[in-house]
C-alpha cells in the first residue's frame, strides 16, 4: 500500500523521521543489480533458495513459534 503524497507531507509536520524523506517524494527511481553482476561477478539468488534460506535462519534463530505448543 502506498500514501498519497499529500499525506505524507502533512504527516512530516509533525515528525522529523517522515520529513527527510519529502524531498524524495515523486522521484523515480531506477535500480538494478547489473553493476555487481559487472564488477563482482555477483548473481542473485533464486526466489525458492532465499526462501529456504530465509526459513533456515528464522529456525537457526529460534525466531519462529511452535504451532502444536500455541495450540495446546
Amino acid at each position: 500500500m502506498q500514501l498519497p503524497s499529500w499525506l505524507v507531507r502533512i504527516a512530516g509536520r509533525r515528525d522529523p523521521a517522515v520529513q527527510q524523506i519529502l524531498p524524495e517524494l515523486g522521484k523515480i527511481k531506477n535500480a538494478t543489480n547489473a553493476k555487481a553482476k559487472r564488477l563482482l561477478g555477483w548473481s542473485p539468488r533464486s526466489n525458492d533458495d532465499c526462501i529456504v534460506a530465509t526459513a533456515e535462519s528464522l529456525m537457526r534463530l529460534q525466531l519462529l513459534k511452535d504451532s502444536r505448543k500455541a495450540a495446546a
